[in-house]
C-alpha cells in the first residue's frame, strides 16, 4: 500500500489532533489507539512507541502496531551497546529520517538484527521530549517496498510525537494527584484520630485552616470557631515574643506557651510543628500542641 498523501496527512495530523487519547483511556490504551490510528492514517506498516532507560542505556518498546496484521505487542529492546552511532545520532540529532535504511549512516548499524528482523527498509524516528529532556522515540517504518519521507511525513511524526508527549505528561499529572490524595486522605486519618491536639495552618499568612477534636476539647470550643483564627489570638510566648516570628520556621524542638481557652483561661502547652504538603502542592504547618 502507497503512503498518503501530503493532503491526507494533513488532515490525518487534524483528525489525531482532535482526539482525547490522553483524557479518556490508561496510558497503555492510550499509546495502542496513538499507534494504530497514526498506522492506518498514514499508510505506514510500522508504528511503535519506545521508551529510553534512564541511563541512556536502552530503548523499551512500549507498543507496535503493524498494520498489514492488525497486531499489537510490546518488549522488544535496543541496546546502546549494540548501537551506538544510531544511539548518538537519536541523542544528538531531532530525528532520523532514512529514506533507505540499509545505506542511511544513522541505521547502518541496524543491519546486522533490527532491520532484517522485521523486514524494515524506510524509517522515521522522530525523537520524544518532556520538558526538554529526551524520554524515548516515535518510530514510523515502511516494510517491502519503500518511498522517500517527504516534508508533511515528519511533520506527522512530530504531531504524533506531540501526542505521546502529552499523554506522558497527563500520565505524570494524574499519578502525581493521585498521591496528594492518598497523602491527603493518610494524613486526614492521622489528624482526626490523633490523641494529641492538632492545628492545620496556612504557612504564609498563620491563618487556621483546620483542627481536630482535641484541639476542640483543649480550645473548649468548636472546629468552626477555630478555623480563620490566627495564631496569634491561639497563643501568648514568654516575654513578649512575637508567636509569627517564632513559627516562621518549623519548630522541631517544643516552643513553650500559652493557649488562650475560650473561656478566658490560659493553659501552659508545648508546640511543635512541621510542614506538609497537601493536594496542589499547597504547604501547610501542622502545629501538635501537648499540655505542659
Amino acid at each position: 500500500m502507497a503512503l498518503m498523501s501530503a493532503a491526507e496527512l494533513q488532515e490525518g495530523i487534524a483528525s489525531l489532533s482532535r482526539g482525547a487519547y490522553f483524557k479518556e483511556a490508561s496510558l497503555d490504551m492510550t499509546f495502542s489507539l496513538l499507534a494504530e490510528s497514526a498506522a492506518r492514517v498514514s499508510g505506514i506498516e510500522r508504528v511503535s512507541i519506545w521508551a529510553l532507560t534512564d541511563d541512556l542505556r536502552e530503548l523499551r518498546c512500549l507498543e507496535l502496531f503493524e498494520r498489514s496484521s492488525g497486531r499489537h505487542s510490546s518488549g522488544g529492546v535496543l541496546s546502546a551497546a549494540d548501537y551506538p552511532e544510531y544511539f548518538r545520532c537519536l541523542c544528538e540529532a531531532s530525528g532520523i529520517a532514512a529514506d533507505d535504511a540499509y545505506r542511511h549512516a544513522a541505521t547502518a548499524e541496524l543491519v546486522g538484527g533490527y532491520l532484517p528482523q522485521h523486514g524494515i527498509v524506510a524509517l522515521l524516528h522522530t525523537p520524544i521530549y518532556i520538558r526538554g529532556d529526551l524520554q524515548g522515540v516515535l518510530c514510523l517504518e515502511q516494510v517491502g517496498s519503500r518511498q522517500p519521507w517527504s516534508m508533511v511525513h515528519r511533520l506527522f511524526a512530530q504531531a504524533v510525537a506531540n501526542l505521546v508527549t502529552l499523554a506522558l505528561v497527563e500520565y505524570e499529572a494524574e499519578e502525581a494527584r493521585r498521591k496528594a490524595r492518598g497523602a491527603d486522605e493518610r494524613l486526614k486519618l492521622l489528624f482526626e484520630l490523633s490523641r494529641d491536639a492538632m492545628l492545620l495552618f496556612d504557612s504564609g499568612s498563620g491563618c487556621v485552616f483546620d483542627a481536630n477534636r482535641q484541639a476542640e476539647n483543649l480550645f473548649g470550643c468548636r472546629r468552626s470557631e477555630l478555623v480563620g483564627r490566627w495564631r496569634r489570638q491561639l497563643y501568648r510566648l514568654p516575654a513578649g515574643q512575637d508567636v509569627d516570628a517564632v513559627f516562621v520556621r518549623p519548630a522541631i524542638e517544643p516552643v513553650a506557651a500559652e493557649l488562650r481557652r475560650a473561656d478566658g483561661g490560659l493553659r501552659a502547652i508545648a508546640i511543635t510543628t512541621e510542614e506538609v504538603e497537601v493536594a496542589q502542592g499547597r504547604r501547610l504547618a501542622l502545629e501538635i500542641i501537648r499540655p505542659s
